[in-house]
């Protein structure tokens, strides 16, 4: 996958953000449309209100298309909580989730952090 780039979250990513989350949570856990709209307020009190300097997102896409997702935002103190990671099916077991959390942890260091929290489903 070494044509894949990873770039910084746009708010037009939304869309697409909210609608991967959707599909992966129903078929592989049998989630319900409430997940999305969890999805969907994460993402806009993110672009409401994130801390550029403590918060980012990233979006790894090839030739313009999402292949997956990551967020760092804060938690409290020295604490980040990471977010939002995601990969397409087609896109696992490439190493492109190791870059995605190779970018967030640097972020992360870089921003103070000394701990990261990730919160997940009880079947992950």
């Amino acid at each position: 996958m070494s044509d894949v780039t990873i770039r910084p979250f746009r708010a037009e990513d939304t869309g697409w953000l909210v609608d991967a989350h959707r599909r992966h949570y129903a078929r592989a856990e049998g989630f319900d449309a409430t997940f999305g709209d969890l999805v969907q307020s994460i993402l806009d009190a993110f672009v409401a209100g994130h801390d550029p300097e403590r918060e980012r997102g990233w979006i790894a896409e090839r030739r313009g298309r999402p292949l997956g997702s990551i967020f760092c935002v804060a938690a409290g103190g020295t604490t980040a909580k990471l977010r939002l990671f995601l990969l397409i099916p087609e896109a696992r077991g490439t190493g492109l989730g190791k870059r995605l959390l190779a970018t967030c942890m640097a972020f992360a260091r870089q921003a103070g952090y000394r701990d990261m929290q990730l919160w997940t489903h009880e079947s992950h």
